[in-house]
């Protein structure tokens, strides 16, 4: 962007544009996933970047995997090109300082037994905690909030599974996460596997409701995306007069969509998932949507990185209480959910975040009303006191 295009952005933004209040970087006073715990080892420590910070992740002499800022306190090598040739113990590649998983710098390799170091020498530990097979680390500089106030309740129940899977995006995460519950998908994923299984997919034309803010975290939707009876009452070719023509221009996928209707009808036989008020359907600080799909939970968790690039985690939570049903959810995510919905549907949003303009001026549209209500919500969060 020119200086003279950003002069102007500026002044049209001003002090009201919600945009400018919302970190880059993420919100910090959070809980955030960082990986599955197995991939973790006893051997050699895991890179990860988290907003905007470098961490490298190993096995504590407890078992815990521990979490610390990848810059050896020495000399600032990647404590993540290191091993752990003690076990539960990190050494630097360089200079050969041990770390243990408190942070302390028990050993100076390089050095020999009588070096100085060893307790003059600490890392910065960020506090972890895992469940359901993923380690979640507290980004924040404040004392940690109880993790079961921040990361989803299915994770803390033993009745239900929770599967997982993530990519990246090649966009800020304020865009990628704003890529929800707006009028896109009717015509963004029109072409989707899923979207060619509809006969139609949901308008969200402007909605009688609003967004509803509920406890400190949760954002309700002003439209219920899974109201069928309200979608199978319009028809399914709409008249544009500024074109004088239909859309959907053709009607050659009601030849197949009728038999993907009966499957659906047996999907809805299958228990409902059970959901707290707290932790329903909607938008969910620091960056998570939710979706209540009938008999599981949908979770897409945008994890920024840097400036530029997102971890979108997705989390797939089902109620199924014997090994039978537990082995047939498990292949319904990998077989159908995980291609179908996270990488074909979903995938089909990356260019949508990645190839937008998000500092330019808006003419927002009542479909972007949850937009809106996001931005005040992330504006107002945890740690944003400063920025108030």
């Amino acid at each position: 962007m020119s200086g003279a295009d950003k002069g102007q952005a500026q002044e049209w933004r001003g002090p009201t544009d919600l945009r400018t209040l919302v970190p880059v970087l993420g919100l910090t006073e959070y809980w955030y996933p960082a990986m599955k715990q197995r991939r973790v080892s006893w051997k050699k420590p895991e890179f990860l970047r988290m907003l905007g910070e470098d961490l490298c992740l190993f096995r504590g002499k407890s078992g815990k995997v521990v979490a610390v800022a990848n810059a050896c306190p020495h000399r600032g090598a990647m404590l993540s090109e290191g091993k752990c040739e003690f076990r539960g113990f990190l050494s630097c590649f360089y200079h050969g300082f041990v770390y243990d998983e408190r942070g302390e710098c028990v050993a100076a390799l390089g050095e020999g037994p009588q070096s100085p170091m060893p307790g003059k020498v600490r890392v910065r530990v960020y506090p972890t905690e895992t469940h359901q097979g993923i380690v979640f680390v507290w980004m924040g500089k404040g004392k940690p909030e109880p993790i079961e106030e921040n990361i989803p309740e299915e994770f803390f129940d033993a009745t239900k599974m929770v599967l997982y899977w993530s990519n990246i995006w090649p966009a800020n995460w304020r865009p990628a996460f704003e890529n929800s519950f707006d009028s896109h998908p009717r015509y963004l994923h029109r072409n989707s596997w899923i979207g060619l299984m509809n006969a139609i997919m949901p308008a969200h034309y402007p909605s009688p409701g609003r967004p509803t803010r509920i406890g400190p975290h949760r954002l309700t939707t002003a439209f219920d995306l899974n109201d069928t009876a309200a979608t199978g009452k319009r028809p399914y070719q709409d008249y544009y007069p500024g074109v004088d023509g239909l859309w959907p221009r053709h009607r050659w996928r009601l030849s197949w969509t009728w038999f993907f209707d009966l499957i659906r009808k047996g999907f809805k036989l299958l228990p409902r998932y059970q959901v707290s008020e707290t932790w329903g359907m909607g938008q969910h600080l620091p960056g998570m949507i939710r979706i209540h799909y009938g008999p599981h939970m949908f979770t897409r968790w945008s994890v920024p990185v840097d400036e530029h690039t997102t971890r979108m985690v997705y989390f797939h939570s089902a109620q199924r209480r014997t090994v039978w049903g537990r082995a047939c959810e498990w292949l319904t995510f990998w077989l159908f959910h995980n291609p179908f919905l996270h990488r074909n549907f979903t995938g089909q949003d990356i260019p949508a975040a990645a190839r937008a303009y998000y500092d330019r001026p808006e003419n927002l549209a009542p479909t972007d009303a949850q937009v809106i209500q996001w931005r005040k919500m992330a504006a107002t969060a945890r740690g944003m006191e400063a920025r108030q």
